[in-house]
């Protein structure tokens, strides 16, 4: 049986600490060097992984191994030249986590290259890295390294969904709307309820039982098909009482509402059709409606 595969790592920061971790606790890849922005940086990884060896640059124990590259998307879809020098030595594989930079950026340090976006939160590496089973791994690339990557993967629990990048930032967008703006909207929530008087703690809990429970609905049916509430029904007087506790937060979160429920009765036009207090809804939410 062949010795598994080296796993490099170039750019080892939360979501690269959580996958590396994961990903080397299958025994299907084996530390290898570990290179951040600087010495301390990189041991401070080694120590969260358990293994590995940190360093200031990749040198020719590389070649042969797995190079993953957890730097940001800026640096990726950056210079050539400048990722390349990060590298001089071939890798047998190179992938990097990045949603929205395509994997062919890496074609000029190994004809294997793919883009593996594990699709989970990575705030904080120590939860992510132990709730990794289950977590939808979103891949494109050469088909080579593809095969290699899904098995790994896989092994350590992972969901894997392989597409054809036509549009990697419309992707990274879709979950940036789906996760981020989650937290944002949670946020909102969250100031309104305890602005009604809810106890912080409490207002967490049941917002954040409220957004699973719609999350739940959304396995099974389509957006259009789960919404309800006042602007879906088209009740105009709920919908004035609505604006007007928002605004009571300041002009920013008013704002942020108003083009929330503007896009929610885009939906309910399509879920029931145009009704005739609908005009009046759209004027409610403009945010230049004063």
């Amino acid at each position: 049986m062949s010795e598994a595969p080296a796993l490099h790592i170039l750019g080892c920061g939360r979501a690269a600490r959580a996958v590396a971790r994961v990903l080397l606790n299958t025994g299907q890849v084996r530390p290898g060097l570990v290179v951040n922005r600087s010495l301390e940086s990189a041991r401070s990884a080694v120590e969260f992984l358990g293994a590995g060896e940190a360093a200031v640059r990749l040198d020719e124990r590389v070649v042969g191994g797995w190079l993953m590259l957890g730097l940001p998307d800026g640096y990726l879809a950056g210079s050539r030249e400048a990722l390349e020098s990060a590298c001089p030595f071939e890798p047998a594989l190179a992938f990097h986590l990045s949603g929205s930079v395509a994997a062919r950026v890496l074609a000029g340090m190994t004809g294997c290259h793919a883009a593996v976006h594990p699709v989970r939160a990575f705030a904080d590496p120590e939860s992510a890295a132990r709730r990794f089973a289950g977590t939808w791994c979103v891949a494109e690339g050469e088909d080579s390294a593809l095969a290699c990557l899904r098995e790994v993967f896989e092994t350590a629990g992972g969901r894997w969904l392989a597409f054809s990048a036509r549009d990697k930032p419309a992707w990274h967008a879709a979950t940036v709307a789906a996760s981020n703006y989650l937290a944002t909207i949670n946020e909102l929530a969250r100031a309104l309820a305890e602005r009604a008087g809810l106890p912080e703690e409490r207002a967490g809990e049941v917002l954040c039982d409220l957004q699973q429970g719609m999350l739940d609905t959304l396995r099974e049916q389509s957006p259009r098909e789960a919404l309800t509430g006042p602007i879906e029904r088209g009740d105009e007087a709920a919908c004035r009482r609505l604006v007007s506790a928002a605004e009571a937060l300041g002009p920013g979160s008013a704002r942020l509402f108003s083009e929330l429920g503007l896009g929610t009765l885009a939906l309910a036009r399509e879920k029931r059709g145009d009704r005739d207090g609908d005009r009046r809804l759209e004027r409610l939410f403009s945010p230049t409606s004063g």
